[in-house]
């Protein structure tokens, strides 16, 4: 992980034997990350679940509208990669992996019925702030991002079917 830091944020912390050693700042997160690793993936999230939980969900039991958003997700994949990321085009299978990886547990766990609102929507929750307030500051690998995104729209799915339930009642 490649820190996003140029020389200009360094301070230098001074001792008496090794002389200065450079030192980052530690830095908020730019308008961009925020907009395509955090309110981007967790948009699209919450759109495939307003549209599951409007035109699916009432003519099908499965799937839930958060398990919905996943496998849209998870299908459009490659599509999100070059529109979130812009990387190298050769590497977007590893942001379809990074994606699938934490997919299909969100898919799993939403079947089960037991602990789905903790599972699959507290926890998750909690780890998605925790990922976008950390990994923010880095520029991670495909597979990272993947990872991150998945957790964004599976909040986003679970927001988007509670949104459109409750203007639909």
């Amino acid at each position: 992980m490649e820190d996003k830091h140029s020389t200009e944020n360094l301070e230098f912390s001074g001792s008496v034997d090794t002389g200065t050693i450079p030192v980052s700042k530690p830095s908020a997160l730019d308008f961009d990350t925020g907009i395509r690793h955090i309110i981007a993936p967790a948009v699209i999230g919450m759109i495939l679940g307003i549209l599951a939980e409007r035109f699916l969900t009432p003519n099908v039991a499965w799937p839930s509208p958060p398990q919905a958003a996943m496998l849209g997700t998870i299908l459009l994949s490659p599509m999100l990669y070059f529109i979130l990321l812009s990387d190298e085009k050769s590497r977007w299978w590893e942001y379809s992996l990074g994606i699938l990886a934490p997919g299909s547990y969100f898919i799993m766990i939403w079947f089960s019925g037991w602990g789905a609102l903790f599972c699959g929507g507290y926890l998750p929750l909690l780890i998605w702030v925790w990922i976008s307030t950390s990994w923010g500051r880095f520029d991670l690998p495909p597979f990272r991002y993947g990872i991150w995104h998945s957790f964004a729209v599976n909040i986003g799915g679970f927001a988007g079917a509670i949104l459109a339930f409750n203007l639909a009642s």
